[in-house]
């Protein structure tokens, strides 16, 4: 049993170093992008976490305010992290795809 308490948070931590070189593009982490990559990759990155921001700041005054009605009183989840988690990586997707049409080299 003590070798999985040693075991997993090594094998999230390697999956988590993977999958940042692969997010950010970064070759310091192994990814093999060039220069045009990144820079569709950081800007979806900044993209995805305003658009995360924005919603928890919406969220904040819907709640403040009382202004929840209907579909918005329950929360999507038992767990709202997940939701927000699951918010923040398909708007990475969407701002990912939108980012590479308009820096496409067909242009």
């Amino acid at each position: 049993m003590d070798i999985i308490r040693w075991i997993v948070p090594l094998f999230v931590a390697l999956v988590i170093f993977l999958i940042i070189g692969w997010f950010t593009g970064n070759k310091e982490y192994g990814a093999k992008d060039d220069e045009r990559s990144q820079l569709i990759k950081q800007r979806a990155i900044v993209g995805s976490w305003i658009f995360l921001l924005i919603m928890l700041v919406i969220n904040i005054i819907f709640s403040f305010f009382g202004l929840r009605t209907g579909l918005l009183k329950g929360a999507p989840f038992n767990h709202p992290e997940i939701f927000y988690l699951i918010i923040l990586v398909v708007s990475y997707f969407i701002y990912y795809r939108i980012y590479s049409r308009r820096l496409s080299s067909n242009e």
